[in-house]
């Protein structure tokens, strides 16, 4: 039976940059894990799960007895998502949702850990509703954990990466902004929020990576 599965060249290029191979060989997330504690038995909230390049280690994490729910807009992304937990033999650990990321259709103090990579920007002005979600939705002493990109106080330099992202053949256009927040307005919307020991790290020049619990 022929399985392939064809998307539009769009959803290829984003399927490529969410999942490729020097984004896995750089070690982000796992690290990313390590540092908020991921561990066996843990329920884990991957919000914009995208193809599951946080859910996937974060579903090997957390171990047999563990659990990773990833909610994500975008259907095409999350199947991707599917089929790689499948291949791996996650299948079991791992269920996803298709839906808004600010509200979030998710319990409150239901999980131990929520993962956000590379979403908050895309979130613009609901960035604030959906940090505040994450909030929400963490068990009291719970982490959330978030890697995005870095606004940097040299402007051309941020024009300059601005520019090269608006090259990229995925779909997201001139208008999109990637280094949207600095680490002072992340601190502040993680503060807003209720979170307690925060810990925001710069990662490889123009990524921020932050920790915090509630």
């Amino acid at each position: 039976m022929n399985t392939t599965v064809h998307h539009t060249p769009e959803v290829e290029e984003t399927i490529y940059r969410l999942d490729g191979p020097l984004r896995w060989a750089l070690g982000e997330v796992q690290g990313l894990l390590r540092t908020a504690q991921a561990a066996p038995g843990q329920r884990v909230l991957d919000v914009g799960a995208g193809t599951g390049y946080a859910t996937i280690p974060a579903a090997r994490a957390v171990g047999p007895d563990g659990s990773v729910h990833g909610v994500d807009g975008s259907a095409p992304l999350l199947k991707v998502l599917e089929r790689r937990a499948a291949k791996e033999g996650l299948t079991a650990r791992v269920t996803t949702q298709v839906g808004a990321l600010a509200p979030l259709d998710v319990p409150t103090s239901s999980v131990d850990l929520v993962l956000c990579t590379y979403v908050l920007h895309e979130l613009a002005e609901d960035a604030a509703l959906a940090v505040a979600e994450m909030h929400r939705v963490l068990k009291p002493g719970g982490r959330v954990a978030i890697a995005d990109y870095r606004k940097t106080p040299d402007t051309a330099r941020n024009r300059e990466i601005e520019s090269w992202y608006a090259r990229q053949p995925d779909g997201a256009g001139p208008d999109e902004r990637h280094l949207r927040f600095s680490l002072e307005e992340l601190e502040q919307m993680l503060r807003g929020a209720g979170f307690q020991q925060i810990e925001l790290r710069t990662w490889h020049d123009f990524h921020t990576h932050a920790i915090a619990a509630r």
